[in-house]
């Protein structure tokens, strides 16, 4: 407590906390609300970038969700119009197949009848050969051309008819 005694004089501590008071409220008064306010101000510019970066980030995210929702749309869409056309490509593949089959059926059945026709004809012309040829015969072998009634043909023709089937 000696030291204590021997070195603090009370004059001077009530002069320098006289003075550290009005240092301080001095301070206080001018410098130190001046500081707050700009420490609150960098604080709330501070905070309010932070709220700028989460709200663009947020807004990215979302974008980001739409953009991806937005290409699985795209990608289903494109999935559907290529089934589509492939489903397309498989109709008009089978219409043309279908139309060549008929075709085929058609031309075979024209070919058919135009068959049948020419052997009708073939057959028609055979007998007239046939009738001339046994009127050429029989006009030979009776010495005397016979008349040219249509009875007489007809007769040579229903003949030539029963030896076909006889045949």
């Amino acid at each position: 407590m000696d030291f204590i005694k021997e070195n603090i004089i009370p004059g001077e501590v009530l002069v320098q906390l006289i003075a550290f008071l009005i240092v301080f409220f001095t301070l206080k008064a001018l410098a130190w609300k001046p500081v707050l306010d700009a420490l609150e101000a960098r604080r709330k510019t501070i905070k309010d970038s932070f709220d700028e970066i989460e709200a663009g980030r947020r807004d990215i995210e979302k974008l980001k969700a739409e953009y991806a929702e937005h290409l699985a749309k795209i990608e289903e869409e494109a999935r559907v119009k290529i089934q589509d056309a492939v489903d397309e490509g498989r109709r008009i593949s089978k219409d043309i197949q279908e139309k060549a089959r008929q075709e085929s059926q058609d031309a075979f059945e024209k070919s058919k009848d135009n068959l049948s026709l020419e052997v009708a004809k073939a057959r028609v012309e055979l007998r007239r050969e046939i009738a001339n040829l046994s009127m050429t015969v029989a006009e030979r072998v009776l010495g005397e051309k016979m008349s040219d009634d249509k009875k007489q043909d007809e007769k040579i023709l229903s003949i030539i008819e029963d030896l076909e089937k006889s045949l």
